[in-house]
């Protein structure tokens, strides 16, 4: 059979040689994964270190996770001992604190990446938690409003236990769950605790409440209601988070109704109540109009999902950023900034001066975020200190949106940052979401030279790679990922080795289109040696990319309006729906991809694309036109439909077409140099595969002038389903025979390429001679469909046939015989089932896929059966970099009367005198007992090896003499010692009986005479 399907292929030799026989090297590696199992659920930052910290939610396929990204491509994961979403996750020093939605607490050690965390089954639900980098505590805020809290270094519950300090307040209140809690950002000894209904400031020293912070809305007072029956009444808002001021001066508590109320936690007085637009909300006054009592009048706001009291270098020089707080009627999406300039000096300005200064903000201002979705949490990025709420001269904000979307603004600015110089790829997945990932081998010379264009400022600075092998591959594997909001973003995948150019290149399609809707991107297709790129929209438009110096370079915005005239200018001389796009360049690129121009054909969506490396671009369109676009012009060479090109053809088949009346499209487009059947000449070929299970071959032949002409000539039919993968392949060496500028040289040389073309659809694959050739084929049952395939290779071995199909298994089959080889590997417990027709094979043996619902994960089919467990981790943890000594009250301050507690106070006073021994402490002893039995233990050797080699009997016998004497004199002496303190402790017995019976007797007589 074999030797049949080759002669029908016309090939007179066999391409698998070897591999045909080694089935042993057929055996799956799990290389690399980037992204997320899920949705992120909350981020943390750990300026130390350098470090930032996702945690995702739990869904149907994975548990909660904890990310950790450093620099470069630094990733470790922990994970839950069981199924749970991560609820707050906060890093400090060495430690990962995660409280779930089982309400458990775990606590990872970053000293041993990847390893299973400590757990602890707190004694009721936890509704919040706050750590801090320099005490070794986790104060767990309980539902039933108390607090606890927990050692991590001794892995115990300390006694130290606060109650319910609100129902002292108010006794009759049902439930009031803790559900803030802040340490004094100076004084360690203070603690703020919010409760649902108003919240308190705790000294840990005295163990009482300071002061009782409780806001009401008097009748009269507007506060964040816009109804006149609510505003005649008295209100009570519950409190949604209290914080501190970065120098502990003021305390804000926000509560549900969207209202921030100021604190001066010396006395509990109200400083300042506000909203985002309005002040003094909480003073009775003007009651609004009667219009406002009607229902299209009401405003509903927005609850404050978060607060972040900021500061630069200077901590009295503060903003406020908020996310959540506006109107719903507001159409804009993003945070508030409130700019509140220098903190005014409590102890020299007036009330009114410190109640102007909240009242009216130096400035305020909206951080836009071009997207539907409201931000619910964000973690701003401070330079050096995590100290001050973490929110201390911060450069960056990463914004987490109710989507689980991702985005980065810088700060205070609010503008934009991408996060490909910023950020791990597995971020920038989810930056936003992928709608697609496409990947090509590009030649590693190709690679390396596109170098960063921009060099900005890193925000991730910490960890360390593992070592990793040097190079495998000259050529890379490069993904682009497309995203949402009209982004690619181009990148080294790796293949498990070291990633010598680790960069992100980013394409902004929206800024060439000048939109910023209708930006799904369909296809997106790169050359693996000239890399030039070329963009598919669902809107139609093609917008090809070159790497190239940018000629606008330092253009300001006095340009734009010649650039309008440029543009006026230059749409004159275009046609064939070309317009030119090089002016569309970012002016802050140097050198980099660049838009060229950009195709518009008004034919629907693109379904298809091939970019070559000799200069031609294939496009499909979901009308089933067909277009061909010569780079040299840029002209457009073929434009036509191709169910025009031939008619249908009636042959016999015994499974029936799926659609016997739908438009014919082209679903697959390859370059390649060969000689088509019946020519003497080699030529550039274009092969379609179509939806209807056809092979159409164009040849693409030079004119006068350097132009070129595209020619139809002829077609092969497979069955009735889409073509998936064509494959062209040089039939006397094996080798892959695409359009490459070496074959196109050997075209000018007159050197001729005879070839074969492997073609597989969802139910066959054929190998012939193009055009028309009959060749060899093979088909399967109806039960596997094939979604992916392609021609691999394996080096010193040969080349065969590798496809994805339908139940999750992988499946090689030999060329020309088409002849099934190697053991079947399984997928399904790898790649998401759903979405395994998204999967892509690579000529290099790799198979790339989705693991997750935002992870994408590379395999290898030659391998060891290796897979992430046998993958050493990355470092995280920097010893050389301990946590910043905390801030402290100042002289002033101490002055005034505030009490100093030190951290070795606070851990007396929450540990108490019975605190354990920490593990450094125990370790340090039992390492100081083990040396001191070495050395006596050494010495007690020398000392024999001494006496036995250098001392004569009598002279042993004298020294053993000596030592017993001088032990009973030391034992003679201690129980003379023993006798004196005996003789002085009856003698002190003795005086304090007298000393009680004179007591005794002196009271009775006084008793009895006065």
């Amino acid at each position: 059979m074999d030797f049949l399907r080759s002669k029908q292929a016309g090939v007179q030799r066999d391409f698998t040689g070897t591999l045909a026989d080694a089935p042993d090297v057929f055996a799956l590696d799990e290389i690399v994964k980037f992204g997320l199992t899920s949705t992120v659920s909350t981020i943390a930052y750990d300026p130390v270190q350098s470090l930032l910290a996702v945690g995702t939610h739990q869904n149907s396929n994975a548990s909660g996770e904890v990310h950790v990204f450093g620099q470069k491509r630094v990733h470790v994961i922990f994970k839950l001992p069981r199924n749970a979403s991560i609820k707050i996750l906060q890093l400090f020093d060495s430690k990962i604190v995660v409280l779930d939605s089982k309400n458990d607490v775990t606590v990872f050690d970053m000293e041993t990446p990847g390893a299973p965390g400590m757990g602890y089954s707190p004694p009721g639900v936890v509704t919040t938690l706050r750590t801090d980098p320099c005490l070794d505590w986790v104060f767990l805020g309980l539902q039933t409003g108390e607090v606890i809290a927990y050692d991590m270094d001794r892995e115990t519950l300390s006694p130290f236990r606060t109650p319910n300090f609100w129902r002292e307040r108010s006794p009759k209140a049902r439930l009031l769950p803790v559900v803030s809690l802040a340490l004094h950002p100076k004084d360690v000894g203070t603690l703020l605790i919010g409760y649902s209904e108003g919240a308190v400031v705790y000294s840990f020293k005295q163990n009482v409440v300071l002061h009782y912070l409780e806001f009401q809305i008097p009748p009269g007072a507007p506060g964040a209601d816009t109804e006149l029956a609510m505003i005649r009444t008295l209100r009570k808002p519950h409190i949604l988070s209290a914080i501190w001021h970065p120098t502990g001066t003021f305390v804000c508590t926000t509560h549900e109704d969207s209202v921030m109320v100021i604190w001066n936690p010396k006395d509990g007085s109200i400083v300042q109540a506000r909203t985002l637009e309005d002040s003094n909300v909480h003073l009775p006054g003007n009651l609004p109009g009667a219009t406002l009592s009607n229902v299209e009048s009401i405003s509903i706001r927005q609850p404050i999902f978060k607060i972040a009291w900021c500061s630069t270098s200077n901590p009295d020089d503060t903003s406020l950023l908020i996310a959540g707080g506006n109107p719903m009627t507001v159409s804009t999406k993003g945070m508030t900034l409130i700019d509140l300039g220098p903190t005014p000096n409590m102890l020299t300005s007036s009330t009114q001066v410190v109640t102007d200064h909240f009242a009216s903000p130096r400035r305020q201002r909206i951080l836009p975020i071009s997207t539907e979705h409201d931000v619910v949490d964000f973690c701003l990025i401070p330079k050096l200190s995590p100290h001050y709420g973490c929110a201390h001269d911060p450069i960056a904000v990463v914004a987490l949106l109710a989507s689980g979307e991702l985005v980065t603004l810088s700060f205070p600015d609010g503008q934009p940052l991408s996060p490909a110089t910023l950020l791990h790829p597995s971020l920038v997945l989810a930056h936003p979401f992928t709608s697609r990932v496409d990947v090509s081998a590009v030649n590693r010379q190709r690679w390396l030279g596109m170098i960063r264009p921009l060099q900005t400022r890193e925000i991730i600075m910490g960890g360390i790679e593992h070592v990793k092998p040097l190079r495998r591959y000259e050529s890379r594997t490069i993904v682009q990922s497309s995203h949402s909001n009209g982004t690619v973003r181009i990148w080294d995948l790796g293949h498990g080795d070291e990633v010598e150019n680790d960069i992100i290149l980013e394409l902004d399609v929206a800024r060439v289109l000048q939109r910023g809707i209708d930006l799904k991107i369909e296809c997106v297709s790169l050359a693996g040696v000239s890399a030039e790129t070329a963009v598919g929209m669902e809107t139609g438009e093609v917008v090809v990319f070159r790497w190239t110096k940018n000629v606008f370079f330092g253009r300001t915005s006095e340009d734009e309006e010649l650039l309008k005239r440029a543009e006026s200018v230059t749409a004159k001389g275009l046609n064939d729906g070309i317009r030119d796009a090089k002016m569309r360049a970012d002016p802050e690129v140097k050198e980099g991809l660049l838009p060229i121009c950009v195709l518009d054909q008004k034919c629907g969506s693109v379904i298809a694309l091939k970019m070559s490396d000799v200069g031609f671009c294939a496009v499909a369109y979901q009308t089933g036109h067909l277009c061909v676009l010569d780079m040299r012009g840029p002209a457009v060479i073929y434009h036509e439909s191709i169910s025009s090109l031939t008619k249908e053809i009636k042959r016999a088949s015994f499974r029936k077409p799926s659609h016997p009346t739908a438009t014919e499209k082209a679903t697959c487009l390859e370059f390649g140099v060969l000689t088509l059947e019946g020519d003497e000449y080699s030529s550039i070929a274009l092969f379609v595969g179509t939806s209807l299970g056809r092979i159409l071959s164009f040849k693409l032949l030079p004119q006068q002038g350097g132009a070129f002409t595209c020619i139809y000539v002829g077609s092969n039919n497979l069955d009735d389903s889409p073509i998936l993968s064509i494959t062209p392949i040089n039939s006397d060496s094996s080798r892959r025979s695409w359009a490459t500028p070496q074959a196109l040289a050997n075209l000018r040389e007159g050197i001729k390429t005879p070839g074969v073309i492997v073609a597989v659809s969802k139910y066959e694959a054929r190998i012939f001679k193009p055009p028309q050739a009959r060749g060899a084929h093979k088909s399967w049952s109806d039960e596997f469909v094939c979604h992916a395939a392609t021609v691999t290779e394996l080096e010193d071995y040969g080349i065969c046939l590798t496809m994805v199909m339908e139940p999750g298994i992988l499946v090689s089959y030999s060329l020309p015989g088409l002849k099934s080889i190697g053991a079947q590997l399984s997928l399904r417990q790898i790649f998401e089932k759903e979405r395994m027709g998204a999967a892509r094979v690579l000529e290099s043996g790799h198979i790339l896929g989705w693991t997750g619902e935002h992870e994408i994960g590379l395999l290898y089919q030659w391998g060891k059966g290796v897979g992430p467990k046998d993958t050493p981790s990355d470092t995280l943890y920097n010893l050389s970099a301990p946590p910043l000594p905390r801030p402290t009250i100042s002289n002033l301050q101490w002055l005034s009367g505030t009490q100093h507690v030190s951290i070795a106070d606070l851990d007396l006073l929450i540990g108490g005198p019975d605190r354990p021994m920490s593990k450094k402490q125990q370790q340090a002893a039992r390492t100081a007992a083990n040396a001191e039995r070495d050395a006596s233990r050494r010495g007690g050797q020398a000392s024999d090896s001494g006496g036995a080699s250098g001392e004569g009997v009598f002279a042993n016998m004298a020294r053993n003499m000596r030592e017993r004497t001088e032990k009973l004199s030391f034992t003679t002496d201690t129980m003379d010692r023993l006798e004196e303190s005996s003789a002085s402790f009856a003698e002190d017995v003795s005086k304090y009986v007298s000393q009680q019976k004179r007591k005794a007797l002196l009271g009775g007589i006084t008793g009895k005479w006065f």
